[in-house]
């Protein structure tokens, strides 16, 4: 496709969140909605994500009928080129009122990520990026952190739902606190993604992730200067879902903190 092309998509998938967004506000307040549990305790989908869900995909297939969609609360089938639609990253929070959660489209081709989309309605915060066009924040160029070293570095992570995965992640935030300023934890990969991408943060990690949470952050991130990598350093794939996202700078240390022991752990 002509990069026009993936300019249209950007703006179609702008519409998309802002029209779920305004959903979102709207239950945000009122909470009128149900909770439904999914695979655990922390894992839930509400009313809210489906009525968000159908309006994106309805906004999406008007547009583009014949490219796949791949979303959260969907059966899925595998294209060379897809949309990923996660309608609510960040349940839990939004469960609580905790206002960190976003509406995350991605739109890849061939392995590829082209475009991607991140709103947080309640914050106002709009993040998008075209591959090649640089990362933007409401329309303002954003970039990564210079922190140069891990011990200066503030890190975000994410707990796994797959709770046998568990302990491996207690022990890489027991070894990251000792080798890093501090780590936080938010609960929505793709604004961590997105904090990254604006210097907020300076290198992320997660397991076990599905590709609707990363599909949009992974190309803010990297349209913002970022290095991307799986766990074991070696090249990100967006299916596996185990990701290392940071500046440049650290990367290569955050990846012989984390990347080493999974190598060793899956010997």
């Amino acid at each position: 496709m002509e990069g026009s092309v993936y300019i249209k998509i950007k703006d179609i998938c702008i519409e998309a969140v802002k029209s779920g967004g305004e959903i979102l506000i709207e239950y945000y307040y009122n909470r009128n909605f149900l909770v439904e549990e999914k695979s655990m305790r922390a894992d839930f989908v509400t009313t809210v994500d489906k009525k968000v869900q159908e309006v994106i995909v309805e906004i999406i297939s008007k547009h583009f009928p014949h490219v796949n969609i791949v979303a959260e609360e969907k059966d899925n089938v595998s294209s060379n080129s897809a949309f990923y639609i996660d309608p609510l990253d960040g349940t839990l929070n939004f469960i609580h009122k905790f206002p960190v959660f976003a509406i995350s489209i991605g739109y890849w081709e061939n392995s590829d990520p082209k475009v991607g989309v991140v709103y947080n309605p309640i914050t106002g915060e709009l993040y998008w990026a075209v591959k090649g066009r640089g990362a933007y924040l409401n329309g303002e160029k954003i970039n990564v952190s210079k922190v140069d070293s891990l011990g200066k570095s503030l890190l975000v992570t994410g707990w796994p739902y797959n709770r046998n995965l568990l302990d491996k992640v207690l022990k890489d935030v027991e070894g990251s606190l000792k080798k890093s300023q501090e780590i936080r934890s938010l609960g929505s990969a793709a604004l961590e993604c997105c904090y990254v991408a604006r210097g907020f943060f300076d290198g992320y990690w997660e397991w076990a992730l599905s590709s609707w949470d990363l599909a949009a952050g992974v190309l803010i991130a990297k349209e913002a200067g970022a290095k991307v990598s799986g766990i074991d350093g070696r090249e990100f794939i967006l299916e596996e879902g185990n990701i290392i996202l940071s500046n440049p700078f650290i990367h290569d240390e955050l990846v012989l903190m984390l990347g080493d022991k999974y190598v060793t752990e899956k010997k």
